[in-house]
């Protein structure tokens, strides 16, 4: 399989094309966005964002999109430093201490005032976001990150203890600075009937909501009670981008000084770089696989589903829709993170005679003819034409079935009907958290009907689940993540694809920030004359 060439324009560089593009559009800017060239104007600081709002609030929120905002404008006790991994620092918490297994104190710095009037941080609200994130009234999306959590008990103003009903080795890294772990006013909350979506009630981080216009932006603006280091930006725009290619085309014009761009874009753009502007090609903590659902007649027979899995060439799926940035992957969890595997069970390049062989013993009478299921975006379609190229060399023959993202996510739903019996095969993608547990959580026996499409259960699986989950020795908690993803890849049910990447593109008049899995840190932006 060939590696795409990039689109060129005859004659005409990218940069020139957009430049004289922009012009002709009477002044107006590609995305609309008005004054804005080449850098940072004054104050205010223009990003990307790739997709636009549903809530800021933790217990609805849906995206890491959302994270991205509600990060600057709130606070968790310990937030992620912006140095490429996924150590801790302190946020607005002064100390913080694991007494035991279940239990881990904490102690707030004095003098953190709620936006709005509604006073200073304390433990109670502490107490009031975390228990508020389990109660079951409140019917929390993210209610898994917190764990076993029970309670939060409150000493006295700025000092508590959360206390689990088991031990819970994610605890630190995704309830307490994952963004289910934002700190919020238990007053203010109150005041606006104990839920709000896209207008929090108050901000206590380094910066403030000032507004949002649907599809198009938000707007936070520097926080004049923030008692950390003082943000050097006045306001930052955040604006909603799904395509990619606006976003591109936006930064080209001068009306982005930070963007999230496409994998095919990172070879053009290199080749003709837009005036003082870099890029990083950063990891990312989406998992790519090809799943099976072994409850559809045509994939019951482990021999079949095995078959497709050395069928399938993963370096060329990843050369092709990837252009070579990323990695095979050998598992859903990522380099750096515990329990990542150094190989897979069944070779990347994998073994189309193995295939046929297994084909023969199970008796399919070829051509064998499947379904497949893709999101539409570009990339995805792109690796399951590889995929399809693949496959018929051992005399498969795939039907690829893209959809649109939000019909893509119910196909497998027990909940929606019995459009999950047809699901044959599909490729679906993952984005885990600062945990290996989150990676693989998706795939137990509880999530039969809701996202674990491949209808994979295993006792075995399910009880290292937990164990691995409540076991704080570091070796053990590897091994056993380890055994998990053997688990999975020997059910014949995945090929495991890659965990991407997150190329970043930015104006040299800024110092980006960005988390272990290539999102933005919007607090921790910097312009690049900056001593800090």
């Amino acid at each position: 399989m060939s590696r795409k060439e990039p689109q060129t324009w005859p004659g005409i560089s990218r940069r020139t094309f957009i430049q004289k593009s922009s012009l002709a559009l009477t002044g107006l800017a590609v995305t609309g966005i008005p004054g804005v060239s080449w850098a940072v104007h004054g104050d205010t600081l223009h990003v990307r964002n790739y997709q636009d709002l549903t809530s800021l609030d933790s217990v609805s929120s849906l995206s890491a999109a959302e994270g991205i905002i509600s990060a600057a404008i709130n606070q968790n006790l310990l937030q992620f430093k912006p140095d490429g991994t996924w150590d801790t620092q302190f946020d607005a918490a002064e100390s913080f201490e694991q007494i035991d297994s279940t239990h881990y104190a904490f102690r707030l710095r004095k003098g953190q005032e709620f936006s709005n009037g509604y006073g200073e941080m304390t433990a109670d609200d502490v107490k009031f976001s975390f228990e508020r994130m389990v109660d079951p009234a409140m019917n929390a999306l993210n209610r898994p990150d917190m764990g076993p959590l029970s309670h939060v008990d409150v000493h006295d103003r700025y000092s508590g203890t959360f206390v689990l009903d088991t031990p819970y080795a994610a605890f630190i890294p995704v309830a307490v600075a994952g963004p289910s772990g934002e700190i919020l006013s238990r007053k203010a909350v109150t005041s606006v009937g104990g839920r709000f979506t896209t207008e929090p009630p108050c901000s206590s981080g380094p910066y403030l909501f000032s507004s949002w216009q649907s599809q198009r932006k938000t707007v936070l603006v520097r926080n004049p009670q923030w008692t950390g280091r003082k943000p050097d930006f006045e306001e930052i725009h955040v604006y909603a981008m799904p395509d990619p290619k606006t976003a591109e085309m936006a930064f080209e014009a001068g009306e982005l000084d930070s963007a999230w761009i496409s994998v095919e874009t990172v070879e053009p753009f290199k080749q003709d770089m837009p005036e003082n502007s870099s890029i990083r090609v950063l990891p990312s903590g989406r998992n790519y696989w090809l799943g099976m659902n072994q409850e559809n007649p045509a994939l019951s027979d482990i021999r079949v589903r095995q078959a497709i899995q050395y069928a399938v060439d993963v370096e060329a799926v990843v050369e092709a829709a990837w252009f070579g940035l990323a990695k095979v992957s050998n598992g859903p969890i990522p380099e750096g993170m515990i329990g990542h595997r150094s190989s897979a069970l069944i070779p990347p390049r994998g073994n189309p005679e193995k295939a046929r062989q297994l084909l023969a013993e199970a008796g399919v009478e070829l051509p064998l003819r499947l379904r497949m299921d893709v999101n539409s975006d570009s990339l995805e379609l792109t690796a399951v034409q590889v995929m399809q190229w693949s496959l018929r060399k051992v005399g498969i023959e795939v039907d690829i079935r893209p959809q649109d993202s939000s019909t893509f996510l119910t196909i497998g739903r027990e909940d929606l009907g019995d459009q999950w019996r047809d699901v044959q095969l599909f490729m679906q993608s993952f984005t885990g958290l600062a945990d290996p547990y989150y990676s693989l959580t998706w795939f137990t026996s509880a999530q039969l009907g809701l996202w674990n499409w491949e209808r994979f259960s295993n006792e075995e699986f399910d009880r290292l689940s937990d164990q691995a989950l409540a076991t704080i020795d570091t070796a053990e908690r590897q091994r056993m993540y380890h055994r998990m993803q053997d688990l999975m890849e020997q059910s014949g049910c995945y090929r495991f694809i890659t965990n991407s990447v997150t190329p970043q593109i930015y104006r040299n008049t800024i110092k980006p920030a960005f988390r272990a899995d290539g999102y933005t840190m919007l607090r921790e932006m910097r312009r690049a004359d900056s001593r800090s």
